[in-house]
């Protein structure tokens, strides 16, 4: 990638050769650079090929008008539009409304004045620049919220024991999708995927709380039910009103293969036994946590055998498969032909297999574990 230009590039198209080489100069003469384009085919080329950091666009051209160039010009992909002038002898109010509908930011009337022109030219782009910086602090900060939250669930590395597996997509890099894996006993561990409402930065800080309180809840001594209720309570009284989590709670004894589920408004768990390969979802109605201090939450127990694996996910991966039966069977028979697979890899099959293309439109969170 070639370095960034520290003089800015203004890209002027207007058809008459006279006005283009008159507003080159003057630009050349303010210290910037410039290319002058006299039509919208060679305005798409060059557009492409330079990326200019200003347009300065007459609004009639031969093969086409400057108010649809304008909206092709801002459709492209990237961080920061480029700022587009408008330049025409038409001085009526209609011309002037059309070019700013367009997506235009100024309107310069011809004849053309030297210092007008620069001083435009030099307004729009240091608004630019200081939106740049805006969207980069803005990013920085996101990536950074993103790296605190990441810190904040652990790895398959972290507990080889645990024998798990996880995929993790937000939407904003930071949000509210959450995943927890604690080690509360000998050999007993407990699985936590939670999805707080709403899918903002906002959410990526309720889920640094809900890790504190499951970190001071969960021990071998309370049972999942009762360390949400405790959750629960606690969250009642910290949430904003509105603000609430859905969350399944699973506890595994690896040594006699008990898993118990506690389920808070949260898509249901997805069992699948290894011995015939059928996938059971436990259903199970129940409140969310932290909108009701009188809460209930659904509980089941299982018992699984070696190789047997549970699914605990968001509803960002079955939300976008339709209405909820379909999408959880489609969400079985994925788990059912990823089996043979290791679990890691199974977790990537089965996510591939239900999203659509790499990103998701919602957050999306997916964690198996086997016994």
């Amino acid at each position: 990638m070639s370095p960034p230009r520290k003089t800015p590039l203004v890209m002027v198209v207007d058809d008459d050769r006279i006005t283009n080489g008159i507003l080159c100069r003057m630009l050349s003469r303010g210290g910037f650079l410039s290319a002058g384009v006299f039509d919208v085919a060679s305005a798409l080329e060059t557009f492409r090929a330079q990326a200019p950091e200003l347009v300065l666009l007459d609004v009639n051209l031969p093969d086409g008008n400057g108010f649809d160039l304008c909206r092709t010009l801002l459709m492209r992909p990237g961080v920061v539009p480029t700022p587009v002038l408008f330049i025409s002898a038409d001085n009526d109010t209609q011309t002037k409304v059309r070019g700013f509908e367009a997506g235009g930011v100024d309107f310069i009337t011809k004849p053309l004045a030297n210092a007008e022109v620069l001083a435009r030219v030099c307004t729009h782009l240091r608004l630019r620049q200081a939106h740049e910086r805006l969207v980069e602090l803005q990013a920085s900060q996101i990536r950074g919220l993103a790296g605190a939250q990441e810190a904040v669930m652990p790895s398959p590395e972290d507990f080889p024991a645990a024998k798990f597996d996880v995929s993790i997509d937000q939407v904003l890099l930071a949000g509210g999708d959450f995943y927890d894996v604690i080690p509360v006993g000998n050999q007993v561990f407990d699985y936590i995927v939670a999805d707080a409402s709403g899918h903002d930065l906002a959410a990526s800080f309720w889920t640094a709380a809900l890790k504190t309180l499951l970190t001071e809840y969960a021990t071998p001594a309370s049972t999942p039910r009762d360390i949400l209720r405790a959750v629960n309570s606690a969250l009642c009284r910290i949430l904003p009103e509105g603000t609430f989590f859905t969350l399944i709670y699973a506890r595994l004894n690896r040594q006699t293969g008990r898993l118990s589920l506690v389920n808070a408004g949260h898509p249901p768990a997805v069992l699948l036994r290894r011995s015939n390969s059928e996938f059971t979802v436990v259903h199970g109605e129940a409140d969310v946590a932290g909108a009701f201090t009188d809460a209930l939450f659904s509980s089941s127990e299982f018992t699984l055998g070696a190789g047997d694996r549970f699914y605990l996910y968001s509803d960002g991966l079955i939300e976008p498969l339709g209405s909820r039966d379909p999408a959880l069977s489609r969400l079985g028979e994925a788990c059912r032909t990823s089996q043979s697979q290791p679990l890691g890899e199974a977790i990537r099959t089965i996510r591939q297999l239900l999203v659509a293309g790499p990103e998701a439109p919602d957050d999306t969170l997916l964690l198996g574990a086997e016994v």
